[in-house]
């Protein structure tokens, strides 16, 4: 039995891991994606989730989960926005981000991430730029959510149009995925968990490799592990 410990951003990546990402990697339920939120702070020996703001506490929650772990079979990624990571995040203060060619920046970060914790079973991943960036692979997928949606689709098919790729749009404070998709969907800040995953399981995860390819680069890795099929 494989093990194979997501540590996320927040409940959409977390539930988005158990019905998308667990499926793919054990379809004959030979392993299990155990998602789980990331520490953003601790308090009397208690870890607080859900959120990046400092690392320092995150990587001393990744390290100890690492040591409590040690068989076989057990392996650690992440799924955490590029979109406002701390300062103090490895890689930062030594790369710089090109807005055409964004890859770069994000496998470095990813490279000095790894290289920091230190454990071969450890493989991170940086969502270019954030989740919701997987919800312009199919736009068509909207509409299982919202009803009468074809203006806002349009609209999101726009943004689209105007750049190189969906891993391209930008991380701005008012254009990142998300911001642009709540321009057009208001109520989608209070129903990330359901809408978010519903519209990524819905468009599959064939499309979603098609169109993100950092993310399907990542998918690729977790297989390699003997993730799936072993």
């Amino acid at each position: 039995m494989k093990d194979l410990f997501i540590i996320c951003e927040g409940k959409t990546e977390q539930v988005f891991c158990r019905r998308v990402i667990e499926p793919h990697l054990f379809p004959q339920h030979e392993g299990v994606v155990r998602a789980t939120l990331v520490a953003f702070s601790r308090k009397g020996g208690v870890y607080n989730r859900g959120g990046v703001r400092r690392y320092q506490v995150m990587r001393n929650d990744i390290t100890n989960t690492l040591k409590e772990h040690r068989r076989d079979g057990v392996y650690f990624t992440t799924m955490m926005d590029l979109y406002a990571l701390p300062s103090d995040f490895p890689g930062k203060d030594s790369n710089q981000r090109n807005p055409v060619n964004p890859r770069p920046y994000v496998e470095a970060l990813e490279e000095a991430f790894a290289n920091d914790i230190g454990d071969h079973r450890f493989i991170p991943h940086l969502q270019l730029h954030e989740y919701e960036t997987l919800l312009f692979a199919n736009l068509k997928s909207f509409g299982i959510f919202y009803e009468d949606c074809e203006k806002q689709i349009e609209a999101l098919q726009a943004v689209v149009d105007r750049f190189a790729s969906i891993e391209h749009i930008n991380d701005g404070g008012a254009t990142a995925p998300s911001k642009r998709i709540a321009n057009q969907f208001p109520t989608y800040e209070g129903q990330k968990t359901a809408a978010g995953v519903n519209i990524a399981e819905y468009t599959g995860m064939k499309r979603l490799r098609e169109k993100c390819p950092h993310f399907s680069d990542w998918i690729s890795r977790l297989e390699a592990i003997g993730t799936v099929g072993a």
